[in-house]
């Protein structure tokens, strides 16, 4: 018998309402917004809003488009089957977030903690000021080591304590315990041909079905198929064109968009390894992993990079070389982008990745640095062009690599990569080649590799001598580097966004060794 006062006053406090704001998170597994936001709240509001500014950025492409509308409908149909609806519309965050708010006050914001370009840096300040403003907690959920605001040294401190990478994965929570969405709220979004259409940018664009698709389901798949089968041939398989689409684990554009988190590939990794500890092939099997995981650890060092500086997509990591000069001239760029530049092997990759959008580590060093070095283009003038056809786009992964292979940073080696050795190292018989370049379908390897030195019939001649532009821009470069000036601001730079603590240097050495390290990881031999 209950022996509380008559005249006690029950308080029933109303549940707490989150709204899930889907970034790069396009998942039910292992996602700390969805799974916090079902643990704190008894109604839970997924939301997606097309962000007009950033589909209309210059670096958004048809590409992206695709790969967000799969990762989007893959995750609504996941909800649905679990008796979930969801909120999809199209404006700009803050006022979609506002309207939202009119229909049905909140009180959380959750979101996946989101290192993308200046404009959603910006975009996420202006959030921000609005949750301030109208008394909403916004939470932002990071299961990686790249720490909100911090350096590339206080993540490493940050790693001696704990790695969140390889915390165990989140279940998926009891979606169906939820209460279900007021008919007001709940918003389908447009349909592919309406949302092609809104955008001049895309209208006419058709489904693209040479690109991989990016759903949760794909990506449990790819992971599967890699650690059980095509891995086994990581571990010095993937420097080839040809090779990489299969031994690659072609993981890259599930990571990007987040139809899969970095703890669910540690985690499988982990087992695989367990699995293998009796198996014949168990030697191969361990280096071809343990190259794979080198690969994920770099992942967040380079994302940290432009955490720590959003600006990087306009002003070089080593403000020495922000008065490099380059040419800049359209022609050339256009030429490049079109793969018509008379260099086989830099053609065929530019087609390549115009069609498939995807392309080995190797030959993206090498497209790259002939364009950098070889027509003397910037890298802030191929960052967009570029980053429209890589469909695993990551802004902190591609601006970081950009500078890096342009020579920029200031403590990475200078690598200006050889089309032809790339061809004869990489594609001796011309397979990569002849598929992506029709006009020379019928050349034999030695007049392919001989190109540059000669004219072919229907094939665009050498746009130029990239002996000669390379060692001029090379030239420009060491004068930066070895001035007084650029040695101490290089050193500055490498403190704060460096991999490792600087060695104390020899006399006449600039370079830090340690920092060799990755690109022993990301392939090793003469360029």
């Amino acid at each position: 018998m209950s022996t509380a006062p008559t005249n006690a006053v029950v308080v029933v406090r109303e549940a707490m309402k989150a709204v899930w704001w889907i970034k790069r998170d396009f998942r039910i597994y292992d996602n700390h917004c969805l799974w916090d936001a079902c643990k704190k709240g008894n109604l839970v509001i997924p939301f997606f809003c097309w962000e007009k500014s950033v589909l209309n950025e210059g670096d958004y492409s048809s590409f992206h488009l695709q790969a967000q509308w799969e990762a989007l409908l893959g995750l609504t149909t996941n909800l649905q089957n679990r008796g979930v609806a969801t909120r999809v519309v199209i404006g700009e965050i803050v006022e979609q977030l506002e309207l939202l708010f009119s229909k049905m006050p909140f009180d959380q914001l959750y979101s996946h903690q989101e290192t993308g370009n200046l404009l959603t840096f910006k975009r996420d300040r202006a959030v921000q000021r609005w949750c301030d403003k109208v008394g909403v907690d916004w939470i932002e959920k990071n299961p990686s080591s790249v720490i909100r605001g911090g350096s590339a040294h206080q993540r490493r401190l940050r790693l001696k304590i704990a790695d969140f990478r390889k915390q165990a994965p989140l279940e998926i929570p009891e979606l169906r315990k939820l209460q279900p969405l007021p008919v007001e709220i709940i918003e389908k979004g447009p349909d592919w041909e309406k949302l092609t259409s809104i955008f001049p940018k895309f209208r006419g664009f058709s489904y693209n079905s040479n690109l991989s698709k990016i759903d949760e389901s794909s990506a449990l798949k790819t992971l599967d198929s890699f650690l059980n089968d095509r891995g086994i041939e990581y571990s010095g398989g993937i420097s080839s064109p040809n090779a990489a689409f299969k031994n690659g684990s072609r993981l890259s554009s599930h990571l990007a968009w987040g139809t899969m988190s970095l703890c669910s590939v540690f985690n499988q990794l982990d087992k695989r390894r367990e699995e293998l500890l009796d198996s014949e092939d168990r030697g191969k099997w361990n280096r071809s992993l343990r190259a794979f995981e080198s690969r994920l650890f770099w992942r967040d060092h380079f994302i940290q990079r432009l955490e720590s500086f959003p600006e990087m997509e306009e002003k070089s990591l080593n403000s020495a070389y922000a008065d490099l000069k380059y040419e800049d001239d359209p022609d050339k760029l256009q030429a490049w982008i079109k793969g018509e530049t008379g260099y086989p092997m830099v053609d065929a990759c530019m087609r390549c990745l115009a069609h498939t959008g995807f392309l080995n580590f190797r030959m993206r060093a090498m497209v790259v640095s002939f364009a950098c070095y070889g027509l003397h283009l910037s890298w802030k003038t191929i960052h967009q062009p570029l980053a429209q056809m890589f469909h695993d786009y990551e802004p902190g992964i591609h601006l970081s690599q950009l500078q890096m292979q342009a020579g920029v940073v200031g403590f990475n080696a200078i690598r200006v990569y050889s089309p032809t050795k790339q061809f004869l190292d990489h594609d001796p018989e011309g397979r990569f080649v002849k598929r992506w370049i029709p006009e020379l379908e019928k050349r034999t390897s030695a007049e392919i590799a001989n190109a540059e030195k000669s004219i072919i019939d229907g094939y665009s001649p050498i746009l130029v001598d990239l002996k000669s532009r390379a060692k001029e821009m090379k030239s420009r470069i060491f004068e930066i580097r070895k001035s007084v000036g650029g040695k101490i601001i290089t050193d500055k730079v490498l403190k704060k966004h460096g991999s490792r603590k600087p060695l104390k240097k020899r006399k006449g050495v600039v370079e830090n060794k340690r920092q060799m390290t990755l690109f022993k990881t990301f392939g090793s031999g003469k360029t």
